[in-house]
């Protein structure tokens, strides 16, 4: 899997949500076909409302990884 999460096929990120302790709700990143380049443009909404992921998961998926990543990538191309 590439370092920066801009280079992740759709299957890496699956991998990192399963990794992550999110492996049912991975499969809706899957069906959305979702890459890192997606990954890093989602907002809120997208994660809580576009993947069909329940609230709870759907919140610390993206409190604490999608913002993490956002914000890690985006402060490296600074």
């Amino acid at each position: 899997k590439a370092v920066d999460p801009v280079e992740w096929s759709v299957r890496d990120v699956v991998e990192y949500f399963t990794e992550a302790g999110f492996p049912e709700q991975a499969g809706a990143f899957q069906e959305q076909e979702i890459d890192g380049k997606s990954l890093l443009l989602m907002q809120r909404a997208d994660v809580l409302t576009g993947l069909s992921i329940r609230l709870g998961p759907a919140l610390k998926i993206y409190e604490y990884h999608v913002k993490l990543l956002q914000r890690s990538h985006f402060q490296d191309e600074e």
